[in-house]
């Protein structure tokens, strides 16, 4: 069985209070005190977080540092359901995970799922697997994911 593993942004976690006063006067389209096209109270910049500096988009620090997505480094393969061996049903379940700063999945859920007792053989699997955690600046940080289990039949 093939499995594909896809990363997604970190898991961000912004307080309202530090993204800026959205009923403040918009200078220059910014929301915030400072102006520019960032959203924040610190200096002017591109990004959404404090301090309005991140990288275009939406930053959880305020350089708008990089995360090294998790490094899959232990998984174990999904068995077939019973009901799904017996209909010859095969398919592509695709599950939303966060990994933990420890490496380990959590809150693992079906996003397309496939029934027959297959989602929850994906799940199963999966939260048996081990990862390297994601790193942003030099520390592991929770990292959001998105990871494909192929059920296919030989």
């Amino acid at each position: 069985m093939a499995i594909t593993v896809a990363f997604d942004s970190p898991v961000i976690q912004i307080d309202p209070a530090s993204i800026g006063d959205p009923s403040s006067v918009l200078r220059n389209g910014a929301l915030g005190n400072n102006g520019g096209p960032g959203i924040g109270d610190g200096a002017p910049g591109s990004g959404i977080g404090p301090g309005g500096s991140g990288a275009r988009g939406i930053s959880s620090s305020p350089s708008g540092a990089k995360v090294k997505p998790p490094e899959l480094i232990y998984k174990e393969e999904p068995e077939f359901s019973e009901q799904a061996r017996k209909a010859k049903y095969q398919g592509t379940v695709l599950l939303a995970i966060e990994v933990d700063v420890n490496g380990h999945p959590r809150n693992v859920r079906v996003v397309r799922g496939l029934g027959l007792g297959l989602d929850e053989k994906a799940i199963e699997a999966v939260s048996h697997w081990l990862f390297r955690p994601g790193i942003q600046n030099g520390k592991p940080v929770i990292t959001a994911a998105t990871v494909e289990v192929n059920f296919r039949l030989l």
